[in-house]
């Protein structure tokens, strides 16, 4: 096919009456009743069903019923279809009766159902029929689904009348070799699955595309008899009113109407503005003229989280365009604390108007998406927070900087320091990490991420960690993951291991997981690990191992590998440890595994782009004490000293249990946390309290009584006014030399 010459103009969206529903798609995603997250897909409702004859859930007012008379309802999840993204195919309840659906609370009217079918594994099965009156719809059942859109289905229309639910019936097809019937979810009032578009590119829900040539490619896959296409798109700050537009139930939004025959049409985008929502979709007619109507699809083009983001994380949103909290006490809790702040909900920006020490009382943790916390804002110190850990788990979009975390033993449980476990483009970037009982750092299950000039510095080493005999060592840096994951510009210092350790782990289908970039990094003065592990693939390149006092082994990489799990593979390059070896050649200070020599897993070709700027082993090493930690508002005096130790090869501090130089098993080993005195803004600092000082806006053509230009981009340059602010404050600061 060869595209046709068509219109491209703006017009409003009015919904036609070839067969198109104007109604709110409602989608279920059935599964068992396991709590896991990794089993949710985005833009569905998740129903765990545990076993039973009879169950049902209400969604959005509408009230879902299953009903198995003959023999139970039964939950699976097959997780080894997870690790292929096929979330809604890996899960759903099975029966080996008919399966009764009634649906009650929907409008009066015409409705349809699209209901899927896969089955794990390559066993016995049979065919499915939805019946709904007259209207039948025959399917079989897909087998180990490697993609959603893989699913086999059904599809039925069906008229709800008032007061009473509508009632469909699923049923095995006679003849099959099982009688059980599967069912993975269920869609109400959208198009056919079997007949409409599908495998958009950007992908659903993909708010981090490329769009800085101003130009973006909109491709999707159709059934075999797909003719012709009918592309709609808008795009609104506010992702409702996109969705509704391009759905057809807003029709004040003008809708861009494009017709097409082939499967991709280029469009224009802003590309300095992440916070547009792109809706789009694909209407498709067949060979008869028969319309489809398609999904609503979204996406947002990415922008840097702020000068300097390097790494897969860089794309973070961050509180971009949202409220904006401000720390006023240090308490632990209550209004104006670091915790309620952390404890919110929405897009948001933490700023402080205190600075000091935060003593915390309980752990920390950071589980919402959408959220930058700007320590470079606090006055006087800055930010210390002790006594507890602080981190994010489970979310994605947030960016973390400038901040000092210092547990230290005086809680009595075995903790870590800062974590990005099971987060996705999210970056932590100039924080400061010392005095955990745990790792300092973890970020196992990770997506894309990154930490960069951030100092892990003096993981307590015999500090009576849980797990472990008493007198174990335990001052271990840092495990990572991600996919992609990247570790650059940090400084490791005296911790006695885990510099870093690969903790790629395993994914659900049992094969070894993790992708990692590790690069321009400076370690100083480990005791007897360095940085070992494993993970799918992992770029060692240009990192700079200086030993100390306390330093026992002398390698900078030990590959753990399991061939019961599949490949690992590595490429290292130009990395030094002081006095002993490097840069080249670039193998030099890697130990292989027994029986195993290197060239069988070492390639000398990177497996993907580092998106760091990389320098040489030794131009890091002068850079990284240049400028690293939590140097804003200024570096403390725990930073300075182990900046000063790195620099000169010593250490001031020895354990007090170990007798190791460098390796404290307790705080007080050195002196204990830093005299951070409380500094308050003064009352007229931000008028408006939009997270900007007045006279900053006076000086930037801003208004200090007007709290909305905060979100504003005065510029174009992607940046609201606040961005502007925060990242000032970051470029201009005076680092450590």
């Amino acid at each position: 096919m060869t595209r046709v010459a068509l219109t491209c103009a703006i017009a409003t969206l009015f919904l036609s009456s070839e067969g198109l529903l104007a109604n709110t798609p409602l989608r279920i995603d059935l599964s068992a009743a396991t709590g896991r997250r990794d089993a949710e897909t985005t833009g569905w409702h998740e129903w765990e069903i545990k076993e039973g004859s009879s169950v049902s859930k209400e969604f959005d007012g509408v009230t879902v019923t299953l009903e198995s008379s003959g023999a139970p309802l039964r939950g699976f999840l097959h997780k080894a279809s997870l690790a292929t993204g096929a979330s809604l195919a890996a899960d759903g309840v099975e029966s080996r009766s008919t399966i009764e659906i009634k649906i009650a609370g929907l409008a009066p009217g015409k409705h349809t159902l699209a209901a899927f079918h896969n089955r794990p594994g390559n066993g016995p099965t049979s065919g499915v029929q939805l019946q709904s009156g007259e209207h039948r719809s025959d399917g079989a059942p897909s087998h180990d689904a490697a993609r959603d859109d893989q699913m086999g289905a059904t599809y039925v229309p069906f008229t709800a009348e008032p007061g009473a639910p509508a009632v469909l019936r699923l049923a095995a097809l006679p003849g099959g070799d099982d009688p059980s019937i599967v069912l993975n979810a269920l869609e109400i009032d959208t198009g056919d699955p079997r007949e409409r578009a599908f495998a958009p590119s950007p992908a659903n829900f993909d708010e981090h595309t490329d769009g800085k040539s101003g130009q973006v490619r909109l491709s999707w896959s159709a059934p075999v008899d797909a003719r012709s296409f009918r592309v709609y798109l808008t795009r609104d700050r506010d992702y409702n009113a996109a969705v509704n537009a391009v759905r057809g139930s807003d029709s004040s939004t003008a809708v861009q109407i494009t017709n097409t025959d082939e499967p991709e049409l280029p469009v224009a985008v802003l590309p300095n503005d992440s916070l547009q929502h792109y809706c789009w979709r694909i209407d498709t007619t067949d060979g008869q003229g028969q319309v489809t109507r398609g999904d609503v699809w979204t996406f947002r083009v990415r922008h840097l989280a702020f000068p300097g983001a390097e790494g897969y994380g860089r794309f973070a949103i961050g509180g971009r365009g949202g409220r904006v909290f401000k720390v006023t006490t240090l308490a632990d809790d209550g209004p104006g604390s670091l915790r309620a702040a952390v404890g919110a909900t929405g897009p948001r920006t933490i700023v402080f108007d205190v600075g000091g020490r935060i003593e915390l009382k309980s752990r920390l943790t950071l589980r919402d998406n959408y959220v930058t916390i700007a320590g470079q804002t606090a006055p006087g110190s800055g930010i210390c927070i002790s006594n507890y850990n602080m981190g994010m788990l489970g979310a994605h979009d947030n960016i973390l900087r400038y901040l000092r975390v210092r547990p230290g033993d005086t809680s009595g449980d075995t903790l870590d320091g800062m974590g990005m476990a099971s987060s996705d483009h999210s970056i932590i970037d100039h924080c400061s990490i010392s005095w955990s009982h745990d790792e300092a750092f973890s970020s196992r299950g990770a997506r894309n991420i990154t930490l960069q000039r951030t100092l892990i510095s003096e993981a307590l080493n015999i500090a009576g960690h849980r797990k472990y005999e008493e007198g174990k060592q335990h001052g271990f840096a840092a495990s990572i993951s991600g996919d992609i994951g990247s570790f650059h510009h940090n400084l490791l210092a005296h911790c006695a291991g885990r510099n870093w350790s690969l903790a790629g782990a395993i994914d659900q289908a049992n094969i070894h997981a993790g992708r990692l970039d590790i690069r321009n990094n400076l370690v100083y003065n480990w005791g007897y690990r360095t940085t070992d592990g494993g993970a799918k693939k992992v770029q060692f390149v240009a990192n700079y191992y200086k030993p100390g006092p306390a330093t026992t082994v002398f390698h900078m990489l030990k590959p753990e590998r399991n061939h019961a799990f599949g490949p690992q593979d590595y490429y290292v390059e130009g990395n030094v440890m002081e006095g002993r070896y490097g840069p080249a050649p670039p193998l030099e200070g890697v130990v292989a595994p027994r029986d195993e020599p290197l060239s069988e897993f070492v390639y000398d070709k990177p497996f993907f782009p580092s998106y760091v700027q990389t320098q040489s082993a030794r131009d890091a090493y002068f850079d990284i004490l240049a400028d690293v930690g939590c140097n804003v508002p200024a570096l403390d005096d725990h930073d300075k000293r182990v900046i000063a130790e790195t620099r000169d090869g010593t250490a001031t501090f020895t354990g007090s249990r170990s007798g190791l130089p460098g390796l404290p098993d307790s705080q007080e080993d050195v002196g204990g946390w830093d005299d951070y005195p409380e500094e308050r803004r003064p009352a007229d600092w931000d008028t408006d309290d939009d997270g900007i000082p007045n006279a900053w806006e006076r000086n930037h053509g801003l208004d200090p009584n007007d709290p909305a230009d905060g979100a504003v981009d005065r510029n174009g340059d992607g940046y609201t006014n606040l961005e502007e602010y925060l990242n000032g404050l970051a470029t201009s600061s005076n680092h450590a030399s």
